[in-house]
């Protein structure tokens, strides 16, 4: 849930600052029926931004039917232009003439049903809104990461990257609103201030997500606890209210987990080639994103780093077992553990390791 809701974000940053650059084309005269296209991402980098933070440190797995309504406001933002979408062409290409002579009539929106003006602050209002509901989350979550007994690195490195997004859209907020204003009272444009924000935000998230790719993975260990642990196996026999459908409890969590485990125990399954999380969901009934959410926060790495060290753990197996082991070549025993390849078994082997596989195997 929450790459997807990250995703939207960079895709609302990505469009704001595409349409912000369109008054310089000749996009909208040429194409009256594209006017102002683009309005709905501004109204949805708030709320992408706050449920992004949210579902990241309570550990959701779904969003709730309030979450849901935060995207009400740009709805009805979009009603609001009804007025100009039923104009003709000719009308269209007028208005967005008068546009081009006067930045002003862009920015304060008078197409709409709303006053003149009120459009762009209703934007600003929300956008702060959600900014600062980020920076309460960030708050109340902050002992649970840092303060209790359970401290583990990569969530701080996760939290800390939270802050630093949030910090750098409070900024870019606050120029928006400075550079209108600017461009109101003393008619200089400032469109490339709000821009050059914009692009340091998308840099900022592709940065991270470059050089930290596991903060896709969420939070490791279960810190939506009262008392967080850091393993499935250290709750003990802690009951929760599953009522809460939101994420997933310990006692979800373990029994999803002695699950997987079994089938993986019983029927080695991931010794066929291609083997998939889908696969998995199928063979134990237990939906994907559910499999995906649990070795998550359990183990910090994603679905194929766990079937992979499965490999490996039978790789033991097959090695005490088997007592013509020795002889195999490499491309047979990769097959053996579900490898498609000898690359791939030797590329697996070297990244896991450090070793080639022939030394690997020496120390088995």
């Amino acid at each position: 849930m929450s790459s997807k809701l990250l995703a939207g974000l960079l895709l609302s940053l990505a469009l704001t600052s595409t349409g912000n650059a369109l008054p310089l084309t000749n996009l909208y005269l040429n194409f009256p029926n594209s006017y102002k296209i683009y309005s709905w991402a501004p109204f949805c980098i708030g709320p992408f931004a706050y449920l992004y933070v949210k579902t990241v440190l309570r550990q959701s797995i779904r969003l709730t039917r309030l979450d849901w309504l935060l995207f009400l406001p740009m709805v009805l933002y979009m009603l609001n232009r009804i007025p100009f979408y039923l104009l003709s062409n000719q009308e269209k290409i007028r208005f967005i003439q008068s546009t081009n002579r006067d930045v002003s009539l862009y920015i304060l929106e008078p197409e709409g049903l709303l006053p003149v003006g009120w459009a762009p602050i209703f934007r600003f209002i929300l956008l702060l809104g959600f900014i600062f509901g980020t920076i309460f989350e960030l708050i109340i979550w902050k002992r649970k990461i840092f303060d209790l007994k359970v401290q583990i690195e990569a969530n701080k490195d996760i939290y800390r990257f939270h802050w630093i997004n949030t910090s750098f859209l409070l900024l870019g907020a606050i120029a928006s609103v400075l550079g209108v204003f600017i461009q109101l009272k003393f008619d200089i444009p400032v469109s490339r201030i709000i821009l050059f924000f914009i692009w340091i935000e998308i840099l900022l998230i592709c940065f991270y997500l470059l050089t930290q790719p596991k903060i896709l993975y969420g939070m490791t260990g279960w810190i939506q606890m009262n008392e967080p642990i850091r393993s499935l196996s250290e709750s003990g026999e802690v009951q929760e209210n599953d009522d809460d459908i939101s994420h997933i409890s310990v006692h979800h969590g373990r029994n999803i987990l002695l699950t997987i485990l079994d089938h993986f125990n019983t029927n080695s399954p991931f010794t066929q080639m291609g083997y998939t999380i889908a696969d998995l969901s199928k063979e134990i009934n237990i939906p994907s994103y559910l499999i995906s959410t649990v070795i998550n926060q359990e183990f910090g790495h994603n679905f194929n780093e766990f079937v992979n060290d499965a490999r490996f753990k039978y790789l033991k197996v097959l090695k005490n077992n088997d007592p013509y082991f020795d002889n195999y070549s490499l491309e047979h025993i990769g097959n053996a553990i579900g490898f498609a390849s000898r690359t791939s078994f030797i590329a697996a082997v070297k990244k896991r390791t450090g070793l080639l596989p022939k030394e690997y195997l020496t120390q088995l």
